[in-house]
């Protein structure tokens, strides 16, 4: 028996040892490539300047809050959710198209499937990393909706002051916390030839989450809770009291957005994944009016394709289009309402069942596209 017959048998013997290579050197491939597109990403100008509008837009909206709308803090809310929609999706859109498109037409794209990388491979991988820096800006922005609620105008009850009062601190340390961010990648890229566009904008949802972290150790009169303890809980009035014995360390921030926060990460990752599919054909430019269109067009669906035909114009677009309309309730979370988490599985679903849908057809799309 030769060794060429041999290494046929013993591979007749064992097929799954193949197929367990062949799956491990596709994970492999599309971890890489996800991690090269997140990092290539985030280091672009465009991508850290969109984080950063949405971060201080939504920072900034209590300082110019002149309506309340019938509850405290709802200005702040929604303006923060709005911009975590708006921006995500010019985000989510403009880096897969600058990604897909992009190294398609630079040639980028053929070098990397001449690896051999397979399509479908390399265009899941793309999109893995797309939504990956989505995630990254959605944290950075829910940080700084939770601050800016916090830090808008609430009407506390206490002994010697009834009122209206803003979480000035708060505020300021979300601003400082965004500078101080800018400063650290400023100083890495000048000492560590660090890229600053990669600092930056990791930088800027790091500085959030940690302000947020470290709001549970003071009021909004800015009175420590480990040095005063009951006493700063109860400054803050009625409505903020602690509870569960937590005397140093209360975070007064409205966990109720989470799960509408939430809901629009979904949106976003629908966004991404036709974003995606779209840049395997069009340049960014269409792909992002597209997505625009799409997100009209779903957040209007009631009002301009209920009760169409099934054999008509709108009945198709009523029937491909997501009902983006799942996904925006910042309604429901008014006045003390809360969105069952219930719900929000069902709708994580219902968006994975989209991705998965877009995705598909980017597959099929990009399976027949000429990369030479």
């Amino acid at each position: 028996m030769t060794v060429k017959r041999r290494f046929a048998t013993l591979s007749d013997m064992f097929p799954h040892d193949g197929q367990s290579r062949a799956r491990g050197l596709a994970l492999k491939q599309t971890a890489a490539i996800a991690r090269a597109t997140l990092v290539e990403a985030i280091q672009q100008p465009v991508a850290f300047l969109i984080l950063l509008s949405a971060v201080m837009t939504t920072l900034l909206v209590p300082v110019f809050q002149f309506h309340r709308f019938g509850e405290d803090g709802r200005l702040a809310r929604d303006s923060g959710l709005a911009c975590m929609l708006v921006f995500g999706l010019v985000l989510a859109a403009g880096t897969a198209g600058r990604t897909v498109s992009g190294e398609i037409t630079c040639g980028t794209a053929a070098a990397a499937l001449g690896k051999p990388v397979r399509r479908v491979t390399f265009l899941l991988a793309k999109a893995l990393g797309v939504l990956a820096v989505t995630m990254l800006f959605w944290l950075g922005v829910l940080c700084a909706t939770l601050l800016a609620e916090r830090g808008s105008a609430h009407f506390i009850s206490h002994i010697e002051y009834t009122g209206y009062v803003m979480d000035v601190i708060t505020l300021v340390l979300g601003v400082a916390g965004v500078a101080v961010a800018l400063l650290v990648a400023a100083a890495r890229h000048y000492y560590g030839r660090r890229r600053f566009g990669v600092s930056a904008f990791v930088g800027v949802v790091l500085s959030q989450v940690l302000v947020v972290l470290a709001t549970g150790f003071y009021n909004r009169l800015g009175q420590l809770y480990p040095l005063l303890g009951e006493a700063a809980c109860l400054d803050s009035g009625a409505g903020h009291a602690h509870a569960a014995g937590w005397v140093f360390y209360h975070p007064e921030l409205n966990l109720r957005v989470i799960p509408v926060a939430l809901l629009v990460l979904f949106a976003l990752a629908i966004f991404a994944a036709l974003a995606t599919a779209l840049a395997t054909r069009l340049p960014t430019g269409p792909t992002l009016a597209i997505c625009a269109g799409v997100l009209l067009l779903g957040l209007a669906g009631d009002s301009l394709l209920i009760g169409a035909p099934f054999w008509s114009v709108r009945g198709l677009v009523a029937g491909l289009l997501p009902d983006l309309q799942n996904f925006w309730l910042c309604d429901a979370v008014a006045r003390g309402g809360r969105i069952a988490w219930r719900y929000v599985g069902a709708a994580a679903l219902y968006a994975l069942t989209c991705c998965v849908l877009f995705l598909g057809a980017g597959c099929l799309a990009f399976r027949e596209r000429d990369l030479g």
